[in-house]
């Protein structure tokens, strides 16, 4: 069960490890512009549907003696810890570790879009970007923000991310669930409290610091276990019982001064899924869905996968197995059991305008993805199989298509017709970490360049015509 996956979110914090400790900036003060929560996130323009007019490539060696990239945030105890990195407006923040010195901590660079170490950083920990415009990372006992163009960093706020959690930023005010001040790491669940602090200056926007402390003694953090889409700040916590299930409450706290308004117990397996309540049963063999404490729907079944962990979407539809649910009324909007069923890979698009179904061709010999109009269930196109979901664009699906064993080759597809804008063999950068099982790093796409990010090499392509 991972970390991301529906049933993992109220547990998640059991099974994750403690983070890799990554290098990351020098502290020279200078500051990006104050993120908000209102700015768009920077998206891919649709020049990538043109073939990239240059192609670069970045050896870890040339960056760090004997270096090889590695994973930018912590991963569970059962993941594969491939490379992997993030970007940051124009830039790519990628950690760097000098094979030869296992005790090291790895390097955090700022790579360019046309290949060029801007800057390197060390002494720094876990690193995210909650809009891919704003960089925040760890530096000891402390949460600062960095400038992804130069490295530069202030002094931050004094508070300690809580494992398997990552900052959420809303209406230019930074939400962090922290480990409490005084608290005994060592406690199951692993105790957790909330702090609300300035985008840009990372001081306290709540009087009174971190939140919730005494309310949320005994519980652990949901995964994720921040909701921002209500008019106050919602909490998921969880507490452990003899069956295994944990068994969920729902807090509320003032966005302004981080008072606890009130909560919710939610039941074994259950999470909120605004405005539904989604409850599974063990074994995930059932999903409930309620509002204002009314069942409203029941069915057996595999949920759909979605990429923001939400298992309905906002207009109220759910998908089980090869069908999908209108949940107020309980009746099918679509099915398509020529697809597959649940044991097939279902799962949505970003935006929840397409569906995409990946199984065994039984004409072709072989896999394939099938993308389906979320709205009518009509199949758009089929193509090359893909079990993880391709990097998006407002006009394409930037993928890696693979054996595992001697061939990658990025494909960048037209999303509405499966068109093949452009092909770009970088076998070269993912075999060295085939034989440890290391998956190929992104695609990660910029507004003017997409990476793909091997054990050994960074792969760049740029100057999209257009």
């Amino acid at each position: 069960m991972s970390a991301g996956s529906p049933t993992g979110r109220l547990v998640a914090g059991l099974t994750l490890a403690a983070g890799l400790a990554l290098g990351a900036c020098d502290a020279s003060g200078d500051d990006p512009e104050r993120p908000g929560g209102d700015t768009a996130k920077p998206t891919a323009a649709a020049a990538v549907l043109h073939a990239p007019g240059r192609t670069w490539e970045l050896p870890a060696g040339d960056v760090v003696p004997n270096g090889r990239y590695v994973p930018l945030t912590p991963v569970g105890d059962d993941e594969v810890a491939g490379p992997s990195a993030v970007v940051v407006g124009d830039m790519l923040v990628a950690a760097v570790a000098d094979e030869s010195a296992s005790d090291a901590a790895p390097l955090l660079v700022g790579i360019s879009g046309d290949g060029t170490v801007r800057w390197r950083g060390t002494d720094f920990g876990t690193c995210w970007t909650p809009d891919h415009a704003a960089l925040y990372c760890t530096r000891g006992t402390a949460l600062v923000r960095v400038n992804p163009t130069s490295g530069g960093a202030g002094a931050g706020a004094d508070v300690t991310v809580a494992a398997g959690s990552a900052p959420v930023l809303d209406d230019g005010v930074l939400y962090v669930v922290v480990t409490p001040p005084g608290a005994d790491e060592s406690a199951y669940p692993p105790p957790f409290a909330i702090a609300a602090l300035d985008a840009t200056t990372l001081r306290s926007v709540w009087p009174d610091g971190p939140a919730a402390v005494g309310e949320l003694a005994g519980l652990g953090a949901g995964s994720p276990a921040l909701d921002l889409s209500g008019d106050d700040v919602s909490v998921a916590a969880w507490r452990d019982t003899p069956s295994g299930q944990a068994d969920a409450t729902q807090f509320e706290l003032d966005r302004a001064t981080g008072e606890v308004l009130g909560s919710t117990h939610l039941g074994k397996g259950a999470f909120l899924d605004r405005p539904w309540t989604v409850r599974r049963g063990f074994g995930n063999d059932r999903i409930e869905v309620s509002r204002d404490g009314q069942v409203l729907f029941q069915q057996a079944g595999q949920p759909w996968d979605s990429q923001d962990d939400r298992l309905v979407s906002p207009d109220g539809r759910i998908g089980i197995g090869s069908t999908l649910y209108d949940v107020a009324t309980g009746q099918a909007v679509w099915e398509r059991p020529d697809l597959g069923d649940e044991l097939s890979g279902w799962r949505w698009t970003a935006d929840r305008a397409q569906v995409a179904v990946t199984g065994f061709d039984t004409t072709a010999g072989k896999m394939a993805t099938s993308y389906l109009d979320a709205a009518t269930g009509e199949t758009l196109w089929s193509g090359p199989a893909s079990d993880v979901a391709p990097t998006e664009t407002p006009d394409a699906f930037v993928q890696v298509e693979t054996d595992f064993e001697s061939s990658w080759v990025v494909h960048a597809i037209e999303r509405a017709s499966g068109d093949v804008a452009w092909s770009e063999d970088v076998s070269e950068a993912g075999r060295p970490g085939s034989k440890d099982g290391l998956p190929l790093g992104g695609p990660y796409v910029s507004p003017g360049t997409v990476w793909a990010l091997g054990a050994t090499t960074l792969v760049g392509f740029t100057d999209f015509p257009g």
